[in-house]
């Protein structure tokens, strides 16, 4: 099969756009649709059958698949409707004292930082931040997160860190984290991994039962192509007991064991939603299978590569890379021309957002990192080096727009 833009025929886009931003939200194939209609027709048909019996057999089905793809069993997951609801399902769920210390990146997924200052705030745990400023290297992040936690485990009659929040592969910057070696770091510390893997099933190789977190999550809808929203959460079962589902229901069970995991399957059924898009796993991973997962990802990351460069040439900057080329994955984060302005930073945002939608067709996401603007561009296997170019020439103009204004 031909990865480019042709391909977009198999996909519900409009005629004209040119998208590149499938990292934000994601898209599936039209012939995924199709499935997601025949399961919302399915509970319509009959709903008592269906919440009360054939739901279940469904749900089984499409977990089982899943834990086949990402390597562990699947009784030890459940699927929720977006990374934010699976990283509070954890964080609000986990039995923390005041004190305890919770170590994250500044780097990570706001909504994800955001509840951090929740837990904060709602339990008194101290949280221990690490700033990067990229490109960096990944024995300088590992090396760096081992400096701070021997530091704050040094410090007299003081909790020590009992969970890390690591992401698999960032959202700003679209970068590839050395996820697997600061889970194995953590663990030799007796700290809890929470993975936020959110962009990562679909786009990386996944072993769950080899990388062993004690928690971990990825939105389905992002990179394998089932609907909005779709997202898987892992729970060893060694953490079971104390994991409950954001909304508490009938089968809820305290557990003052922590690997007491009686109630966990039971808890995380579905409440009365629409769970036709977790049900999309299958249809998912079949289209998948038919047009071969491998040569999905190398074209993603080939054609991210290459546009990436191809933007950077254009608009006279660089690609954000470190020297052993382990942060693009299917993600290339190119950096922005420089530019005057007196728009704050929200507002810059928002102007690139709106004028690429609106006048030039297409959309990427613009972000401010390390005092510098930086675009994530996102490779797929509809869009070929001709859309880089269009993002090119469009970012060229609005550049000179932003300066055009003082």
């Amino acid at each position: 099969m031909n990865f480019n833009k042709g391909l977009r025929e198999e996909f519900y886009f409009e005629p004209k756009f040119v998208p590149l931003n499938h990292g934000a939200l994601g898209v599936y194939p039209k012939i995924v649709g199709e499935a997601l209609n025949t399961y919302r027709l399915k509970a319509e048909a009959n709903p008592d059958r269906w919440i009360r019996f054939d739901m279940y057999q469904a749900l089984e089905r499409n977990l089982q698949l899943l834990g086949n793809y990402i390597h562990c069993n699947p009784i030890d997951l459940a699927f929720v409707q977006n990374s934010t609801q699976a990283a509070n399902t954890i964080l609000r769920s986990y039995p923390f004292k005041a004190g305890d210390k919770i170590l994250y990146y500044r780097t990570g997924y706001i909504a994800v930082n955001k509840t951090l200052e929740f837990i904060r705030d709602q339990y008194k745990v101290e949280l221990i931040s690490i700033e990067l400023n990229y490109p960096v290297e990944d024995a300088n992040v590992i090396q760096l997160t081992k400096e701070t936690i021997e530091r704050e485990h040094a410090k007299h009659n003081e909790p020590k860190i009992v969970m890390a929040v690591i992401d698999a592969i960032s959202s700003a910057p679209g970068v590839r984290f050395p996820f697997e070696a600061l889970t194995k770091l953590v663990r030799e510390y007796d700290i809890l991994s929470f993975v936020d893997g959110a962009h990562a099933i679909g786009h990386i190789e996944l072993n769950i039962d080899e990388l062993d977190p004690d928690f971990f999550f990825s939105n389905c809808h992002k990179w394998l192509y089932t609907p909005r929203g779709c997202t898987v959460l892992y729970v060893s079962k060694r953490n079971q007991g104390f994991i409950h589902p954001t909304a508490i229901n009938s089968a809820y069970k305290y557990h003052e064991d922590r690997s007491d995991a009686s109630s966990f399957g039971q808890e995380f059924i579905p409440p009365i939603i629409d769970i036709s898009n977790y049900l999309c796993v299958e249809p998912a991973l079949r289209y998948r299978e038919e047009i071969g997962e491998d040569a999905i990802r190398a074209y993603s990351h080939d054609i991210a590569v290459k546009g990436g460069q191809l933007v950077a040439d254009i608009l006279g900057t660089h690609v954000m890379e470190n020297s052993t080329k382990t942060l693009t994955i299917n993600m290339v984060n190119v950096r922005l021309p420089a530019f005057k302005t007196t728009k704050s930073d929200a507002e810059v945002v928002a102007f690139y957002y709106k004028k690429l939608i609106f006048e030039h067709n297409t959309t990427a996401s613009v972000y401010k990192h390390n005092h510098n603007w930086w675009i994530r561009l996102s490779g797929q296997i509809y869009v070929d080096l001709d859309d880089f170019k269009h993002m090119a020439q469009a970012l060229v103009i609005l550049t000179k727009e932003l300066n055009e204004e003082n």
